[in-house]
């Protein structure tokens, strides 16, 4: 029966051999049930010997079995992901040698791309200027769209940036090499499983999503929805024009915008539409932005006391959308020259044709002032006698006014102008206005005549500068009291007893929407009857809008209006 000595003795024998193979030694002793075992020297080494042939044929073993698997990884595993998106997009998934294992095409255009080419086993480098180059010569890649997105996928964050940037730069050399000059945009993938799932629901590359995501974290006036379906150039121009900072997203070269009008004839087609000067602009922006499916130049600027904001379609040039308001900021300048009141001799005088003067002399009527030359001297006439330099013609010349600190009122026009500067800005005819109002106030530290009058439907507010004359402010509301006059004659589209006619109407729509007759096209008109008011209802279509009118048909004016992009 063994002991607890002979346990020991063992332990002894055993005290300097591997800490396993002792251990292992151990546990049979304990498994023999109490039997004694006396080793001799000879058979103690020869269990060793096994013990230590074992374990070395297991250490070869593993030693094997990991040198193996680390080649598997080496030549067979995925280590980097690299996307490339133009329209098309294409993942390429490469070894740690950078050897090709796949090419997934993500779309239609990306198998176009693809054909029949087969890259396993190819270099990436390969790899990717076959790519780029069956890009330019499917068209994918020209002048007109020229930007490429590419997106590398790795777990080691400095071998993504380093590929990243080296692709990014070998890519760009090979674009500026051709016909024109492309722009390569360049990112590092750092995708979680809502940015995977984004990617797979709209069947887009985690480096397209990526780049939409970083967009729309930038500005909330955009949707990922809206972002996807277009193409890296698009989204390029977007982030340049919005000057978005994509602050994981390197950039080389500038996106093409030769496929639009560019930012001078949308700058052009918003002032002509707003008939304002570009010599009198101030605080003038544009950007070129998306919106509701359609690429459009975003101007706004101020014009003489009134805010614009315009959208341009960035393809056709067509006005889609105008806003103006009164610009509350504005400081009208000052008059070189004090405008005198009309009734004033002076004025009176300057403007008398000289058939007046002669019919007053031929009655024998004498004039009761001299009119004055350019010399100073005055105008003989036989009935006229001529003044000389006694104290009777001073006496005789009329009081002049007293210096405006005296007088404030001599430097304002009066009030008849302004109404008819509110008059003539409205378009209306002063025996066709009701419940005329008018007084002088002082509204941002200068004097206005505000004027509030009602014509043909229409209630109007203006506010006119009591210096210079300038409508500094307008606004137009329908009068919801206006009851319009029965009018006896034939209402029928040729424009007689009252009625503007059809072609009178559809001329006010085609100006009020800022398009040309040339451009329009489903053009509809009729004449109807609402509420006891004869109107034009007119329908048209123009670049990619759809427009609906409603013309009074006895004064002209634009009773409702909308507009809407085609489907």
């Amino acid at each position: 029966m063994a002991d607890k000595n002979t346990e020991q003795k063992i332990k002894q024998a055993f005290s300097n051999a591997v800490p396993d193979i002792r251990g292992s030694i151990l546990s049979d002793c304990k498994s023999q049930k109490g039997a004694v075992i006396i080793m001799t020297d000879t058979n103690k080494k020869t269990f060793l010997s096994r013990r230590l042939a074992g374990i070395a044929a297991a250490f070869v073993l593993l030693i094997g079995g990991l040198a193996g698997f680390q080649i598997y990884l080496t030549n067979y595993s995925v280590a980097s992901t690299v996307s490339l998106d133009v329209n098309p997009s294409i993942e390429i998934e490469v070894n740690k040698k950078e050897e090709v294992l796949a090419v997934n095409p993500r779309n239609k255009d990306a198998e176009t791309v693809v054909g029949s080419m087969n890259f396993k086993g190819s270099s990436l480098d390969v790899a990717i200027n076959a790519l780029i180059g069956s890009m330019l010569r499917n068209g994918y890649l020209n002048e007109l769209a020229n930007s490429i997105l590419i997106s590398v996928d790795n777990q080691d964050p400095a071998k993504s940036a380093e590929l990243q940037e080296r692709l990014a730069n070998e890519i760009s050399a090979v674009l500026q090499s051709g016909t024109f000059n492309g722009a390569v945009l360049s990112q590092s993938i750092y995708a979680d499983s809502n940015l995977r799932q984004l990617a797979e629901t709209y069947g887009i590359t985690l480096g397209k999503a990526q780049l939409i995501q970083q967009i729309i974290d930038q500005s909330a006036f955009y949707s990922f929805e809206d972002l996807v379906p277009l193409s890296i150039n698009e989204l390029n121009l977007l982030t340049e024009s919005g000057n978005l900072n994509l602050a994981n997203v390197n950039s080389l070269g500038t996106a093409s915008d030769k496929a639009y009008i560019g930012e001078e004839k949308a700058k052009q087609a918003a002032l002509s539409h707003a008939g304002a000067s570009a010599d009198k602009l101030t605080e003038y922006e544009i950007e070129l932005d998306y919106e509701h499916g359609a690429m459009v130049y975003e101007i706004e600027f101020k014009c003489e006391g009134f805010e614009y904001d315009y959208e341009i379609d960035a393809v056709t040039g067509a006005v889609l959308k105008s806003g103006k308001e009164t610009d509350d900021d504005y400081i009208p300048p000052k008059a070189d020259t004090p405008q005198p009141d009309t009734g004033s001799s002076s004025q009176t005088n300057t403007s008398t044709p000289q058939a007046d003067s002669g019919s007053s002399q031929a009655s024998g009527t004498p004039q009761a002032n001299n009119t004055p030359q350019a010399d100073g001297s005055s105008s003989p006439t036989d009935n006229t006698p001529k003044a000389d330099n006694s104290s009777s013609q001073t006496n005789s010349t009329p009081p002049q006014p007293a210096p405006e600190s005296q007088n404030p009122k001599a430097s304002y026009i009066d009030e008849g102008q302004a109404k008819n500067a509110a008059f003539s800005h409205a378009g209306v005819s002063a025996n066709a206005v009701t419940e005329y109002k008018s007084k002088l106030d002082r509204e941002h530290g200068i004097m206005v005549y505000e004027i509030e009058f009602k014509c043909q439907g229409f209630e109007y507010e203006y506010e006119i500068d009591a210096s210079a004359g300038s409508v500094l402010k307008h606004e137009k509301d329908t009068d919801d009291d206006y009851i319009p006059p029965q009018t006896g004659g034939d209402q029928s589209s040729g424009g007689s007893g009252g009625n503007i006619g059809e072609a009178r109407a559809k001329e006010i729509a085609f100006s009020h929407a800022g398009v040309s007759a040339d451009s329009v096209y489903n053009y509809e008109a009729g004449l109807d009857e609402d509420d006891g008011m004869m109107i034009y209802e007119i329908e048209f279509k123009a670049g990619n809008c759809e427009y609906e009118y409603e013309i009074d048909a006895v004064s002209g004016s634009v009773l409702k209006y909308e507009w809407d992009e085609n489907d």
